[in-house]
């Protein structure tokens, strides 16, 4: 059977794998591989035998025993390295908010009874702006440690690994690797950071007007209004309806509390910006603060989180407590723009959201589809819904909120505007002492520790 030129070449090819690795790597452990890197010499010995039993000589006894000699020595000194080098990494610290640093400790053990002429570190993790690679060095019996750190400057999910490490002989004729397949999921939460005061919906009796429910039950009325269909019997104001003529009920004043919904519109269409300050990036961090502020703050709400990240819709109902932030910053981290406008996510989930509760909109959709997603919110009032919007735009674009928050004003829906280049302080602080080196008029060096604070 006639055999194809691509089948050839693909035996060509493994032949010479087998040739310069396969060859070498018999009986070592899972993951580990010795390459040969200077074959040429190897191409000699056929010559030099055949010389020496045609025309013997010292000269090719020595050519002979010279080139086995050191083909020998480097194969057992990397062979020898790589069954007995060890290699750990460690992260230190557990949570880490974009803007942390992140700190890694990596250990090269060599149990081995030779000198670790060279290691070098080869890192694949996708971590932006982490290159954590190096070439070390450690004696017989010993081992090195050294430590890495670097700014986590964004959020979301990154893949610290797989890596491997490469070793050689001393004439460069053999590379061992070392691969470890193995990788840690690092989770990078968004930034939380104190918000200026945000105005959330109060009260009314109806779902025609905006309430929240008393944890410490009904104020007395300060009003009363019309009757509506829905409104309790309880609540019938029977002199004055007696008075007018017609059913009229009392309008209580009721205490803050309700459950939140976060809404957080990462529409691609309308993102502006790059980097930090884009309307992304802001929308996502003021989504992630206003959980905080709502689980941890003066006023305690159970909060729950509604967007569309790439082409899957998110919805974590409210619920109270840490662990429930948790939930919403680990489903925040990873948030990708979508192709889902407000107005469809939020005229697809307000059969979902039941009555009674508050939604907070994050939204930079201030131009032209803003009387869309206003709409939804107008329908979602009749519902029992209660809006407030955190609407957000980039320095450019600031003129093109003006008729979208106008409407808002003139619907009186309680809304907050805020440009991303608007510096907003962590809401979680600390003070740190870390060395610096600085330089003195003359040439020289010294290093002073000071101390700052970090958010």
């Amino acid at each position: 059977m006639a055999v194809r030129p691509e089948q050839r070449i693909s035996r060509r090819i493994s032949w010479r794998d087998y040739w310069r690795v396969h060859l070498w790597s018999r009986g070592l452990p899972a993951g580990a591989v010795i390459e040969a890197q200077t074959v040429w010499p190897l191409l000699l010995l056929p010559f030099a035998l055949f010389g020496q039993l045609v025309t013997p000589h010292p000269v090719w006894v020595a050519l002979l025993t010279s080139i086995v000699g050191v083909y020998a020595i480097g194969y057992a000194w990397v062979r020898e390295q790589v069954q007995g080098v060890r290699f750990t990494r460690r992260r230190i610290g557990a949570i880490l908010v974009a803007g942390d640093a992140l700190q890694e400790e990596f250990v090269v053990s060599n149990e081995s009874g030779l000198p670790l002429l060279w290691a070098a570190f080869v890192d694949a993790s996708d971590l932006p702006g982490y290159a954590p690679g190096v070439v070390v060095a450690c004696g017989a019996h010993s081992e090195y440690r050294w430590k890495t750190e670097a700014v986590c400057e964004r959020r979301g999910v990154f893949r610290l690994g797989p890596h491997s490490i490469e070793m050689g002989d001393p004439f460069g004729l053999f590379r061992a690797v070392q691969r470890y397949d193995n990788f840690d999921r690092l989770l990078i939460y968004p930034r939380v950071v104190q918000l200026p005061e945000v105005a959330l919906p109060r009260g009314g009796a109806d779902g025609h007007t905006r309430r929240r429910r008393s944890l410490a039950g009904a104020r007395p009325a300060a009003s009363v209004r019309d009757y509506a269909p829905g409104d309790s019997l309880r609540l019938v104001h029977w002199r004055t309806t007696a008075h007018r003529g017609r059913l009229t009920t009392k309008e209580l004043e009721l205490e803050p509390s309700g459950d939140v919904w976060i809404v957080l519109d990462l529409d691609a269409a309308v993102q502006a910006g790059q980097g930090a300050e884009s309307t992304l990036e802001y929308g996502v961090m003021l989504a992630a603060s206003m959980a905080a502020e709502m689980v941890s703050g003066r006023e305690r709400r159970a909060v729950g989180l509604l967007t569309a990240s790439g082409d899957e819709v998110i919805t974590l109902a409210p619920q109270p407590g840490q662990a429930q932030l948790w939930a919403i910053l680990a489903a925040l981290a990873p948030a990708q723009p979508s192709a889902t406008p407000l107005h469809a996510l939020l005229q697809r989930s307000l059969p979902l959201l039941g009555r009674r509760h508050t939604l907070v909109v994050v939204t930079p959709s201030l131009g032209e589809g803003a009387p869309l997603w206003i709409a939804e919110l107008v329908r979602a009032g009749r519902q029992g819904l209660f809006s407030s919007v955190l609407a957000i735009a980039a320095p450019e674009q600031s003129a093109q909120a003006d008729e979208c928050l106008a409407l808002l004003a003139r619907l009186d829906i309680p809304h907050q505007f805020l440009r991303t280049d608007l510096r907003l302080r962590a809401a979680l602080t600390y003070r740190r002492r870390r060395k610096v080196i600085r330089t003195t008029p003359t040439g020289g060096a010294f290093t002073v520790e000071v101390e700052e604070e970090v958010g």
